[in-house]
């Protein structure tokens, strides 16, 4: 990955994480190299119903990795709150994420995706049900997904490896 892809990266997170909660849009924008992450969220989200969005730009085509986790103390109570639809838009979507909400001791509520996903803009909608004074963090990671050509190339020394393997077996003679 070059220097001017991570400062971009860099840069664009921390302005992200510099805008005020009240506004509820994140950018994140991801160049695909070897693995590729970054992180959102959102906090003291007040009582009652709230979307938020993440958009992000993916340079390359990936396989995204991505969750969102909350917990709470207590049920329905301030600090907890519960998804209600986690929906990725844009390039080849929609994709609509698994919710599993208070979930254990610690009322963990979480939504997860994994899948492949073309070049281009996506937005991330996520909806739910504060009981006040909630929050939630997100991560991502996008891992490249090797050429056509480097996947023949793999395949080409294999079979050099099996070959040369082969020819050693059979030049063996016993006494």
């Amino acid at each position: 990955m070059s220097k001017r892809t991570i400062l971009t990266a860099v840069a664009s997170l921390a302005v992200a994480m510099a805008a005020p909660t009240a506004v509820n849009a994140t950018a994140l924008s991801f160049s695909v190299g070897d693995v590729t992450s970054g992180s959102f969220g959102d906090a003291h989200i007040k009582k009652g119903t709230f979307t938020d969005t993440v958009s992000f730009t993916l340079l390359d085509a990936g396989t995204l990795s991505a969750s969102l986790t909350s917990a709470a103390n207590k049920l329905q109570k301030a600090g907890d709150l519960d998804f209600t639809s986690v929906v990725l838009t844009g390039g080849n979507g929609p994709f609509t994420f698994d919710i599993v909400n208070n979930f254990g001791p610690t009322l963990t509520d979480s939504a997860t995706f994994a899948g492949f996903l073309t070049a281009g803009n996506y937005l991330l909608t996520i909806k739910g049900m504060s009981y006040g004074n909630a929050q939630f963090g997100g991560n991502t990671t996008v891992e490249a997904v090797p050429e056509v050509a480097s996947w023949l190339m793999m395949l080409a020394g294999f079979g050099v490896v099996g070959a040369g393997l082969r020819r050693r077996r059979s030049s063996l003679t016993f006494a």
